[in-house]
């Protein structure tokens, strides 16, 4: 059986049932924080925006944490241009660095850690991001400084792709402390945790769909 990634077939293959929730910007509302655009500047207009129930998890993720501690986005919605864009170049750097892999070999490593677009054989994917029902979120303290999960986020490209996953072997107790404590607030709101990357957090998706066993997702692509 494949890797269980967001454009693994058997995750593809749950039903979308669209509910046409709108999506909404994380910085009209209160008691969450946000950091500076990720990845690259074409995020930069869309990537505070979720779905509107998944702020409102969020807000019920941030109450559940210690004073002090605080959740913020990293990333939340992503348009299909950039998908491909971010796909694009993760691809690349998987075949310079495992130039012996087969292209369909390079497809799959590259979906580890970002989303398909689109199949091998040109059908549709849908990314997560672009449902605006995933998220990527880190913990700060009071100072807005970055708790210690073992990497930053936005190191996922250059780090192993090992230490991106939740359980990581050789954390420090800080960091195992820290993801854990991420994942404990984020799951007790209704997320579901993409074990490949210790900051995914999704509700309502396909990805989430599979793993809680729903029948269906509720989230589709949508378009900004």
């Amino acid at each position: 059986m494949d890797r269980l990634t967001p454009s693994s077939p058997r995750v593809q293959a749950m039903p979308v049932k669209e509910c046409d929730e709108p999506l909404v910007d994380i910085a009209l509302a209160s008691g969450l924080q946000f950091g500076p655009p990720p990845e690259c500047p074409e995020t930069a207009p869309h990537y505070r925006f979720v779905r509107r129930s998944i702020l409102e998890r969020l807000q019920h993720a941030q109450s559940l944490l210690p004073d002090g501690i605080c959740l913020r986005l990293y990333e939340g919605y992503r348009s299909l241009q950039v998908q491909q864009l971010l796909f694009d170049q993760e691809y690349a750097r998987i075949k310079r660095r495992q130039p012996e892999l087969s292209d369909a070999q390079a497809y799959r490593e590259t979906t580890r850690l970002v989303s398909a677009v689109q199949r091998p054989d040109g059908s549709l994917n849908i990314p997560p991001h672009a449902t605006g029902a995933a998220v990527d979120v880190e913990l700060v303290d009071a100072n807005g400084q970055v708790l210690d999960f073992g990497m930053e986020i936005a190191d996922w490209s250059r780090v192993d792709p090992g230490l991106c996953v939740t359980d990581a072997g050789g954390l420090s107790a800080s960091a195992r402390y820290h993801r854990q404590m991420l994942q404990d607030v984020m799951e007790r709101a209704g997320f579901v945790n993409y074990v490949e990357e210790w900051w995914h957090f999704s509700y309502g998706d396909q990805l989430w769909a599979y793993v809680t066993g729903n029948p269906v997702a509720i989230y589709g692509v949508i378009d900004l």
